[in-house]
């Protein structure tokens, strides 16, 4: 028998996809949400394929840069497959650029992906939480919030201000039951940091693998974080050991961002 529902944004990315995995392992009901319907029939069969158990995992289409397809979609969840007890907002794009040739398209795609979808889920989402016995939510940021690259511009000003929307939004929800907390993860080893590593040599015109060992080497313990470390602090913040936790930012970075 299941545990709880969980829903969670992004999850037919590299790092969305991982956390959904973990969560079926511990015993979770998976809604996964995201835009495209063929890759999240995709990732589903996937899933289902390793844990053998086809109620464990379900799709619903919904695109977070719509506030009613938010709200329809979130509606629809709680209708039909009961309480919703975890959010995961795993949302998020980013790619280098220069400063000078951003667009003010480029600005509002992130934006609207990542931060007010973001936004919109969590005001959807715990709404339908507070009229039951609350819940957690937990918003994957990143460390641009507390150390900006000019390179990202886009993904350090969006990340600052979804640091500033936790503490805010956590004090309110906190009386409603809702624990919210957000983690921060360093350069992460998956499926589109290899792509973005790539784009981003380009810029700094030097070798992809090069590159990559630079940035290892700038980090404390000389690697990148994994998505097992992000997902062992999911565990941890939805377990019962973290009840008295919320409005926390989590580091995941080896040590990379301690002054700040």
């Amino acid at each position: 028998m299941l545990n709880k529902s969980a829903v969670v944004t992004g999850a037919t990315g590299s790092i969305g996809k991982e956390i959904a995995r973990c969560l079926v392992e511990k015993n979770y009901k998976v809604i996964l949400v995201g835009r495209s319907d063929s890759k999240l029939a995709q990732i589903k069969k996937e899933l289902i394929g390793e844990s053998n158990n086809q109620d464990s995992i379900v799709t619903h289409k919904i695109d977070i840069s719509s506030q009613s397809s938010v709200e329809q979609g979130v509606a629809y969840i709680d209708k039909y497959y009961g309480p919703i007890d975890v959010l995961i907002n795993a949302a998020g794009n980013g790619e280098p650029t220069d400063f000078f040739s951003t667009t003010e398209e480029d600005w509002q795609a992130t934006m609207q992906a990542k931060l007010m979808g973001t936004i919109r889920m969590t005001q959807a989402v715990s709404r339908m939480m507070s009229k039951y016995n609350g819940g957690k939510v937990i918003i994957i940021n990143g460390t641009f919030c507390y150390d900006p690259d000019p390179l990202f511009i886009i993904n350090s000003t969006v990340n600052a201000a979804l640091a500033g929307f936790t503490k805010a939004c956590s004090k309110y929800l906190a009386a409603k039951h809702i624990n919210l907390n957000v983690i921060n993860p360093w350069i992460t080893e998956s499926e589109s940091w290899s792509q973005t590593c790539e784009k981003l040599a380009k810029f700094k015109d030097i070798e992809k693998e090069t590159l990559d060992e630079n940035l290892k080497s700038m980090n404390p313990s000389k690697r990148y974080a994994n998505t097992e470390d992000i997902n062992n602090a999911i565990l941890f913040l939805l377990s019962e050991n973290s009840s008295f936790i919320n409005g926390a930012s989590l580091n995941i970075d080896g040590g990379a961002t301690v002054g700040f």
